[in-house]
């Protein structure tokens, strides 16, 4: 069974890198850019610290994206300084509702994380009494929870800077069907 498919799903999912992900299973990075290229296969050794990540994956299919937009207006007829005004509102727009999207899905991003974090912490083996810091399950331990703690830190400002970008694609939008509007009905008395 090839583990190329499943271990590049996880780190995209879950924005790891192969080195962070390697640390986790036990493998050297090389070593997992072997097995994602589907040179090698995952050692039997690794796939036990695959597993609470394969867990905390959602099962239900992502969405496709967008629904398609339907045509496009017909370009309105008007004075210049009124249709490239129109214009400029339309494409900022658009560039900012791009921009949430990809803002969107680095919080779902985030979200995710910490969805995973339970399970990942249960994965780990609880600390002995004289566990050496270097130990790999503490070194792991530590590394998860700073995993969590910079995905907990990322999504406050980033609420913030969703509702901000949300607030000026809106106004874009709305000068944009004003324009719209007024062009089509006609030269202002």
């Amino acid at each position: 069974m090839s583990y190329a498919p499943t271990l590049r799903a996880v780190r995209a999912h879950f924005g790891l890198r192969q080195r962070e992900l390697a640390g986790w299973v036990g493998v050297s990075q090389s070593q997992l850019a072997r097995i994602e290229a589907d040179h090698d296969p995952l050692p039997a050794h690794a796939v036990p610290g695959l597993l609470p990540w394969l867990a905390a994956l959602p099962t239900a299919p992502a969405p496709a994206g967008p629904a398609p937009a339907g045509p496009a207006p017909p370009p309105p007829a008007g004075p210049l300084a009124l249709l490239a005004r129109l214009a400029e509102c339309r494409y900022q727009a658009q560039r900012l509702g791009q921009l949430l999207d990809e803002q969107q899905a680095r919080v779902d991003m985030m979200r995710a994380r910490l969805a995973a974090g339970p399970l990942l912490e249960a994965a780990l083996p609880p600390p002995g009494p004289a566990e050496p810091a270097h130990a790999p399950a503490a070194l792991r331990r530590r590394w998860l929870a700073r995993w969590l703690e910079a995905a907990a830190d990322a999504l406050g400002p980033a609420a913030v800077a969703h509702t901000l970008l949300a607030a000026r694609g809106h106004a874009w939008q709305r000068e944009a069907d004003w324009l719209a509007g007024a062009l089509a009905a006609g030269p202002a008395v």
